[in-house]
């Protein structure tokens, strides 16, 4: 085989590679385009707030290796987090505002990993909410443990499930 039959081929197959690593994204995206938070921003007094959290990705409950791309959810990066009486509100940087009603949230917990990010068991703050029938948690990475700590006891008031344990057997 010559030199410039070789890379020819080599091209074609890392084009064929990206080309359907962008068809497999897309075909996330259009799947979970129906997971969003309540339309309108929670405007009730603040529990707490979070101006620098690192948002890591949002998962199905029970399934932390299967990456949700929700429409401001999508993708990795520094995010504020602001948790209010009446419900939270996720500001990735680069994203549109994902704001989650009170009624959609469940509670707040901790994991050692998820798609993405792994870190020492209970390393990762989780968001528990639900959108479009879908259990769903979001993930966070804190600069100090008690920011973490904060920000699952705010969540804490939203708890409506039974003792549940996530995949590392934390809460």
């Amino acid at each position: 085989m010559s030199r410039p039959l070789f890379a020819l081929l080599c091209v074609a197959v890392i084009a064929l590679i990206l080309a359907s690593m962008w068809w497999g994204w897309r075909a996330r995206a259009r799947r979970d385009a129906d997971v969003i938070g309540s339309p309108t921003a929670p405007s009730a007094a603040v529990i707490a707030e979070f101006p620098r959290a690192y948002y890591v990705s949002t998962t199905p409950v029970g399934d932390p290796m299967t990456r949700v791309a929700a429409p401001g959810l999508r993708y990795r990066g520094y995010a504020a987090v602001t948790v209010r009486e009446d419900g939270a509100t996720i500001e990735v940087r680069g994203e549109q505002p994902v704001n989650v009603a009170a009624a959609q949230l469940r509670g707040g917990g901790s994991a050692g990993r998820r798609v993405g990010k792994a870190v020492e068991p209970g390393g990762l703050a989780l968001m528990r909410w639900e959108a479009a029938g879908r259990e769903l948690e979001s993930s966070f990475r804190f600069d100090d443990g008690d920011q973490q700590r904060s920000f699952i006891e705010a969540l804490g008031r939203f708890d409506r499930t039974p003792d549940i344990q996530n995949q590392e057997g934390t809460r």
